[in-house]
């Protein structure tokens, strides 16, 4: 007989309290996170954001938005769920409050107050004993499965920093790399200045032109900017969207598993939502035109859309909660009314798609019990207001360009299909055909609610097909500017995903024995095989606009007869084997997910590859980064500054510059009038593409156009004392001044093609 070493016996309980605390630290959810956290900060280190830069960020963020956002989120909801969801939406919440304290903060020149608020939650929470309990998770916590943790951190790493490279390899911080970008990210820097140092804010691009606009997020970037002092350029290309669309993802993780009570509902609506493209029935265009109609990185593209979308998601998630109790409370509906003062200013697109999804709660209260759901009610009237503040007052009452105009979207689709700027009616309602039948097959199981009373009566699934069916009714039946009717269905595409999940879950059986699974596996290889031979025989060419109808209706009508077909077997085999009866739903579901998955895998390939180069870009002069910031640096925010980088004509103009205002900080007398109300609204009046609106302001042109290409001290002068300009940007790579300027107005700084002068009295 062998005896255990005395140093053995004593580390044994030791080693087993490591093994506990080790498993129990994997199990809580935190590695994942923190893992993810550490590759984003590399990632954003490898693309020039410093460690310092990130650092300071995130600390901003963790002690100003997220940890008084998750202390009033449990206060006013009532219990917690898992962290991951609290921090998702207290992040959500705080940003929010942070948005709503730096307007009158700005507005009354004193813009580092928009700590206060941050600083007196955490205080209250501390010293009040009633709240001292918030600082614990309370309620009914629940853990996340292993699995699904780290599959859910995977999805949202893969799916932010996928979309992320493409556009930071456009995107440089510095010269060269910064100098193309995306044609509107200028303008979006700009609003961001203009929203740093005035407060209520004007188009700083044309002086005295209003804002009606969503500027929510240009506010929220500004205060983060003058708190840490990060540039608002490396907050808009690299920091702000990256932990907005992490926030998004995760918010959308939890309404997953809210309305399902299933944890790989979480994971799934992710990948439906994010992943899954329709059939890949033409070789030529395997994504259906996914790219077009539903951009992985529209968040990047349009920074209010990604901010709002986070808002939204706060707000859903605790909609969710509200329809599903009998007596909310009060704290419940001051939470649901401070979102919603900050949804109303994130994205003009949102607030309708909630009034239209409470409204269908409504209507479905009404239809399956003869009264309306209260909640519901309640909730309509708390948006209403909101809707008709931000109307009438944040967007001035105008229409900004939206025309009716059915299936313009689709006319957008036909024309890159066809390489045609002008589709046949024909080839239109073809490419809508296909691609409503393409979005249909990735939200197939939100189709197949209709068949299922029970799950489709739950007032938060009413609420979210609701909002989806909105935003698809929206996108396909008004115009606006730019095709930006398409932010209404990329703001209804996470909700119909989630929607799908609920579908997923009542089709599929809750156990599955080996002959079942083996016979949606093979439905599913079908669902492969047909698609494959569909694709096929669809060539491999681009359609001309004499064939185009030919060639994209064809492979549409041969998968539908393939479909029939193997519905025909599938009807016959249940009549042979009557166990497959019951799994039909099922095996159909087995079948589109076949048709779905070989585009699926070739988007995540293509993400995995980087996104293409956007084809729409700006071109800035170089040195317009480094004079603009010396002329930030040496001028007062109110100086008014001119420059020639402009459409002189304003005939057939649709250049859209907006570089000098965003790196100077400052208002330009006029740069570009594209994306202002007024703008649109000329061009909706007059029938005129938006590019090809003259500027109105005639005489104020001519006198721009003077002090550069025919300087004179009279001409100077009438710039000085008429219009208040106090400097002049010259930009030589668009538009070469007339020699002299020098000799009637200082010359202060020069990097690359950009001269900075300064007018004196």
């Amino acid at each position: 007989m062998t005896s255990t070493p005395l140093a053995a016996r004593v580390s044994t309980p030791a080693t087993a309290d490591r093994r506990r605390w080790t498993t129990r630290a994997l199990r809580s959810g935190w590695p994942p996170v923190a893992l993810l956290a550490a590759v984003a900060a590399m990632f954003l280190r490898h693309y020039g954001v410093s460690p310092r830069e990130t650092a300071v960020f995130a600390t901003f963020v963790i002690l100003g938005c997220t940890v008084p956002g998750v202390l009033l989120w449990r206060a006013c909801r009532g219990g917690s769920r898992f962290a991951a969801e609290e921090m998702a939406a207290g992040t959500a919440l705080g940003h929010v409050i942070t948005v709503l304290t730096y307007v009158p903060a700005r507005w009354t020149g004193h813009p580092l107050f928009v700590l206060a608020s941050p600083v007196m939650v955490i205080t209250v929470f501390l010293v009040v004993p009633r709240l001292r309990r918030y600082w614990r998770r309370t309620g009914d916590i629940t853990r996340v499965p292993l699995a699904c943790s780290w599959g859910g951190a995977a999805l949202v790493g893969f799916v932010v920093l996928s979309t992320a490279s493409g556009f930071f390899r456009q995107h440089g911080l510095t010269s060269p790399g910064y100098l193309r970008p995306y044609v509107d990210l200028p303008f979006h820097l700009g609003l961001v200045g203009e929203l740093k140092h005035h407060m209520p804010p004007t188009q700083p691009f044309v002086s005295g032109e209003p804002l009606y606009y969503h500027w929510f997020a240009y506010a929220d970037m500004a205060a983060i900017s003058w708190v840490t002092g990060i540039e608002p350029q490396t907050l808009l290309y690299r920091l702000f969207i990256l932990a907005a669309s992490a926030t998004s993802l995760m918010l959308f993780f939890a309404i997953a598993r809210r309305l399902t009570e299933r944890w790989w509902a979480g994971p799934a609506a992710l990948a439906i939502g994010c992943l899954a493209w329709g059939p890949g029935m033409y070789s030529w265009e395997p994504s259906l035109w996914a790219g077009l109609l539903l951009r992985d990185d529209i968040a990047w593209r349009s920074p209010t859309h990604g901010f709002g979308m986070m808002l939204f998601a706060a707000v859903v998630l605790l909609l969710v909660d509200l329809l599903r109790r009998q007596r909310p409370g009060v704290a419940p509906w001051a939470l649901l009314v401070l979102l919603l003062l900050g949804v109303m200013g994130a994205k003009a697109t949102i607030l309708p798609l909630l009034l239209a999804g409470l409204l269908v709660v409504v209507a479905g209260g009404l239809i399956a019990g003869r009264r309306p759901h209260r909640t519901a009610v309640m909730a309509a009237l708390a948006t209403l207001p909101c809707l008709l503040f931000a109307q009438l007052v944040l967007f001035g009452g105008t229409s900004d360009g939206m025309v009716v105009h059915p299936w313009s979207l689709f006319g957008t689709v036909g024309a890159e299909a066809a390489s045609t700027p002008r589709p046949t009616a024909v080839l239109v309602i073809a490419v809508a055909l296909v691609t409503m039948f393409g979005r249909g097959c990735a939200w197939v199981g939100a189709l197949s609610l209709a068949f299922r009373r029970q799950t489709l009566c739950d007032p938060p699934v009413l609420l979210l097909a609701g909002i989806g069916g909105a935003g698809i009714a929206v996108a396909i039946t008004l115009r606006f500017a730019g095709d930006s009717q398409i932010y209404f269905l990329h703001g209804a595409a996470p909700y119909l995903s989630v929607v799908a999940v609920c579908g997923l879950r009542a089709m599929l059986p809750e156990r599955v024995d080996r002959r079942s699974l083996i016979a949606l596996m093979v439905a599913a290889a079908v669902g492969v095989a047909v698609i494959t031979m569909v694709g096929e025989a669809g060539g491999a060419s681009r359609p001309t606009p004499e064939d185009a109808v030919r060639r994209v209706i064809g492979p549409f009508m041969l998968l539908i007869a393939s479909g029939g077909v193997c519905a025909v077997g599938l009807v016959l085999a249940g009549r042979r084997r009557p166990g497959l009866r019951s799994l039909s739903p099922a095996l159909a579901l087995a079948f589109v997910c076949g048709l779905v998955l070989p585009a699926t895998l070739l988007h995540a390939r293509q993400m995995v590859r980087g996104l293409p180069l956007d084809p729409s870009t700006a071109v800035i002069g170089a040195g317009t980064l480094e004079a603009g910031r010396w002329l930030r640096d040496h001028s007062r925010p109110d100086d008014l500054v001119a420059t020639n980088s402009l459409c002189g004509s304003g005939d057939g103009c649709d250049e859209r510059h907006f570089a000098v205002a965003a790196y100077t900080e400052r208002r330009v007398l006029v740069e570009s009038w594209r994306f202002t109300a007024r703008n649109h609204s000329i061009a909706a009046r007059r029938g005129l593409p938006d590019g090809s609106v003259p500027f109105w302001d005639r005489p104020r042109l001519a006198a721009n156009d003077a002090a550069f290409h025919h300087p004179s001290a009279e001409a100077l002068r009438r710039l000085h004392d008429t219009y208040g300009v106090r400097w002049l940007f010259a930009d030589a790579s668009r538009d070469r001044p007339a020699a002299g300027l020098e000799r009637f107005a200082r010359l202060r700084y020069t990097a690359g093609d950009c001269r900075v002068y300064e007018l004196t009295n």
